[in-house]
């Protein structure tokens, strides 16, 4: 029996398995994914914003162990997502996606002098072939 109270409690509940998760914070341009036929999903570890509404409130409520963005959006580049991070005090992981780019280096120092608190890297992706 107490063998049995002992597995219990080190299994989580629900709500503590939501407490658990990594949490990614997807900062893109939604309207323009959404348009294309690619809207995104929000589900239990990905949360999706546009760069305009990355704010200090939302990062306290989603409380991201890591953000994703673009190196290059339509309103935003690299530098400017981490001036933002910066500024909103953001000390956790963010990663940059891109495809494979010549000047890797150059622009990881830039990001890290604009922002050298934030644990920052390239997501090097190779791009999708287009069947269409």
């Amino acid at each position: 029996m107490a063998h049995e109270a002992q597995q219990h409690a080190i299994q989580p509940n629900a709500s503590e398995k939501q407490a658990i998760a990594d949490v990614t914070l997807v900062v893109g341009n939604i309207a323009r994914w959404t348009a294309e036929g690619r809207p995104p999903v929000k589900t239990d570890v990905f949360e999706f914003t546009e760069f305009e509404h990355l704010t200090q409130e939302l990062l306290d409520f989603i409380n991201p162990d890591i953000i994703l963005s673009p190196l290059m959006a339509d309103d935003f580049d690299v530098v400017e997502m981490a001036d933002r991070l910066h500024a909103l005090g953001y000390r956790g992981c963010y990663r940059a996606i891109t495809s494979n780019i010549p000047n890797a280096d150059m622009i990881r120092a830039e990001v890290r002098n604009h922002a050298p608190e934030v644990d920052f890297d390239l997501l090097m992706m190779s791009p999708v072939a287009n069947d269409g």
